[in-house]
């Protein structure tokens, strides 16, 4: 069953099969409306993983990912939304802006910044709510994590894969 307000953030998957497809796991089984990915796939077998994700993914490319033209293949070949940073959406009432790299100057427009490239998760309510899931891929923290965003309840939930 699909929860229409939370969505799935991912970033900083580099390359990392195992961590992606426990991602997707969870993902399924929490029924997120969609996923979002701030970023650093690396490889397109790595996007190519996505595959089984039962929600659309949307995400913006990272500065590791130098392979762009096999990414876009592969995600014109999965039906994945993948473009240059920002992406911005909108789901009801809510603004969302995803990036890879927080920018410096942040906007106040928009309910929700989105972003990875740190490798460090952060969710600091406000407005706007600025997210970081933290890495996928656990390489520089040790720690593996992912998060669900509640967009009715502006709430966030950093879970360890």
């Amino acid at each position: 069953m699909v929860t229409p307000h939370q969505i799935g953030l991912i970033s900083d998957t580099h390359d990392q099969k195992e961590k992606v497809l426990k991602a997707i796991e969870i993902f399924n089984q929490r029924g997120v409306a969609f996923v979002l990915h701030c970023g650093d796939y690396v490889a397109p077998f790595t996007l190519r993983l996505f595959a089984t994700l039962k929600a659309p993914l949307q995400g913006v490319f990272g500065n590791c990912d130098g392979e762009k033209s096999g990414l876009a293949k592969a995600a014109e070949e999965y039906k994945f939304s993948l473009v240059n940073p920002p992406l911005k959406l909108t789901c009801g009432d809510k603004s969302i802006l995803l990036y890879h790299k927080l920018p410096e100057e942040i906007k106040d427009d928009v309910d929700f910044i989105i972003f990875g490239h740190t490798h460090q998760s952060l969710l600091k309510p406000g407005r706007p709510f600025l997210l970081n899931p933290g890495e996928a891929c656990g390489w520089l923290t040790g720690k593996a994590t992912i998060a669900i965003l509640d967009l009715k309840e502006k709430e966030a939930e950093l879970i360890e894969i």
